[in-house]
């Protein structure tokens, strides 16, 4: 069966960020897009128009054909690209929208902006985000949408080298299988990477110096063992795997090593918490979203 991406669109030039990795996985899985766009109307705005003797459901019905317009006339564009694509208007929040169909249907993977809000009817598109990963059962992948790059919205995506942070536990692995489905797809390289964190009589080694050299030694010694147990599983399915390690917090070593080694695309789980010594993957996951600028593949842990 032909895989499904569902790209969330709001017909704002933001939201249209998230197309170029959209396309760039449709042509690599290869996979069907499907375009969804969600309308409502906002429950004050049905008590005004209430009040001045109008019908929500006219209105609904304006908002029906203007987000089939707008979906239709992206269809073509990414049809004329080659792609297999098809439109989908959903009614409700955006969200709960986003999700239901995404757990109605065959999708294997969401895609979309992170941020942006373009007039009264638009998304707020980062609580949008935010409440689709805590519902989402599959993989959603997330595009910085910036305000300076309009134009760029659908310059495909690279996809040489994928960066896996792990922690350790089985909780973190969880974002393994999606990671290795798009490396073999690309041939991409996967990193896995891991900051070694351990506690000494309450005090935490790794997110910043300590005097504790010999036990840290240990700790790395502990992870890069447990990065070769992990890359010599994925070597077996014949993905292009290397390992890496660096001292220091969590989240802004990930993305100093992201952004200083040309990495395409970030992957590693939303939450979970397994042990004291291990990420808390939540509070990590939001703060490389915040501070990265690359998209970021994230996978809502069991």
């Amino acid at each position: 069966m032909t895989a499904q991406i569902l790209i969330t669109l709001d017909g704002s030039p933001l939201a249209e960020q998230a197309l170029g990795c959209a396309m760039t996985l449709g042509r690599g899985l290869p996979a069907e897009l499907v375009l969804l766009r969600a309308v409502s109307i906002p429950l004050d705005t049905r008590e005004i128009l209430n009040s001045a003797g109008l019908k929500a459901a006219a209105l609904m019905e304006q908002l029906d054909v203007e987000a089939n317009d707008y979906l239709r006339k992206v269809a073509g564009q990414l049809r004329d690209a080659g792609l297999s694509v098809r439109q989908v208007v959903r009614h409700g929040p955006a969200a709960e929208a986003i999700v239901d169909y995404a757990a109605r249907t065959d999708i294997q993977q969401i895609v979309m902006a992170t941020h942006g809000y373009a007039g009264i009817s638009r998304w707020a598109h980062g609580s949008v985000a935010e409440r689709v990963l805590q519902s989402a059962s599959v993989p959603v992948l997330l595009v910085r949408a910036l305000e300076g790059e309009l134009g760029a919205s659908r310059e495909p995506m690279s996809c040489r080298c994928i960066l896996v942070p792990l922690d350790g536990s089985a909780v973190a692995e969880q974002v393994l299988p999606p990671a290795t489905s798009i490396a073999q797809a690309f041939g991409a390289e996967m990193i896995l990477f891991q900051v070694p964190i351990v506690y000494v009589s309450g005090s935490l080694i790794g997110e910043w110096y300590l005097p504790w050299q010999g036990v840290l030694e240990t700790a790395e010694q502990d992870g890069q063992a447990y990065l070769d147990r992990v890359a010599c599983r994925l070597k077996e399915q014949r993905v292009n795997v290397s390992t890496a390690m660096q001292i220091g917090a969590v989240a802004e070593s990930i993305i100093g090593y992201a952004e200083a080694n040309r990495i395409d695309l970030i992957a590693m789980c939303t939450h979970g918490r397994t042990g004291r010594g291990r990420w808390t993957l939540g509070s990590v996951a939001d703060r490389v979203l915040r501070g990265s600028s690359m998209p970021i593949l994230l996978v809502r842990a069991g």
